[in-house]
């Protein structure tokens, strides 16, 4: 497999773990408030609380997803196995290629 290959199915399965991280966690803080929270608050007070664990739950996955994506970076090798998407040498020689030329047509 090439290493553009190996950079897409890397992103592909990320973003399918990052979605499924979301749901589990979603899913384990509803029944932490379905146990714990609920008998101690209004019927009229769920409506509120759903949403903020909603947005609780996406921040918890994320800040665990770039703890995993943290260890994962530091024990493999990106160069050796992955193609770099963004290439900021890239970037740069277009940006003054881009400027000489314009110097050049004026």
């Amino acid at each position: 497999m090439t290493k553009h290959g190996n950079t897409i199915i890397f992103i592909i399965l990320a973003a399918g773990f990052n979605i499924i991280l979301t749901g589990l966690v979603f899913i384990f803080m509803f029944f932490l408030f379905f146990f714990f929270i609920r008998p101690l608050i209004s019927d009229n007070f769920i409506v509120f609380v759903m949403p903020v664990i909603f947005i609780l739950s996406i921040l918890v996955s994320f800040t665990i997803y770039r703890l995993l994506l943290k260890l994962f970076l530091s024990n493999v090798d990106m160069d050796k196995y992955f193609d770099s998407t963004f290439s900021f040498k890239k970037m740069l020689s277009s940006k003054k290629t881009s400027s000489s030329e314009k110097k050049a047509g004026k």
